[in-house]
């Protein structure tokens, strides 16, 4: 077997770890100019005063399960067994169904 030179340069990553920034604010960290409001003061709590409190709760995936199909006849027959629409473009879903509209109409309101 020949070996194939390389035609440009380019920086080789590989088995190389990149060392995470644990310090400063979300300004330097997203590298966008500086708002001027100290995100590491507690300023920004008195705006907060009233607000609900929030706690997201684990959403993680239980399993991914990857399943081939041998023709399009078999495809359609797994979607009705399933009771979901699935088209040539769908590339993953959920089940049962995510409801992606439950939430959708949740808005804050004040009196």
């Amino acid at each position: 077997m020949s070996e194939v030179k390389e035609s440009s340069g380019y920086e080789n990553f590989v088995g190389k770890k990149e060392k995470l920034q644990t310090s400063g604010n979300i300004f330097e960290a997203l590298e966008l100019p500086d708002s001027g409001v100290d995100v590491n003061s507690a300023e920004w709590q008195k705006h907060w005063k009233g607000m609900p409190e929030f706690e997201q709760e684990n959403k993680n995936t239980y399993k991914t399960l990857y399943v081939h199909f041998r023709n399009k006849e078999d495809y359609e027959e797994f979607a009705k067994l399933i009771g979901q629409n699935l088209t040539e473009k769908t590339k993953s879903i959920w089940h049962p169904a995510l409801d992606r509209t439950a939430n959708s109409l949740l808005r804050w309101v004040e009196d």
